[in-house]
């Protein structure tokens, strides 16, 4: 298993992302990591631990 990235959580509810290999600009980078974390932030969900 290879890991896609950093999920770190603070007080106050902020949540900081990386996602390893993409650099500054995520959605050209790795489109559909962007993409799937783009759609839990809408739909209020968990951030996903698999693409």
């Amino acid at each position: 298993m290879k890991v896609g990235g950093r999920i770190t959580e603070y007080d106050g509810g902020l949540t900081f992302v990386t996602v390893r290999g993409a650099g500054h600009l995520v959605p050209l980078n790795k489109p559909e990591e962007a993409l799937a974390l783009f759609r839990s932030f809408l739909n209020g969900q968990e951030l996903p631990s698999r693409p």
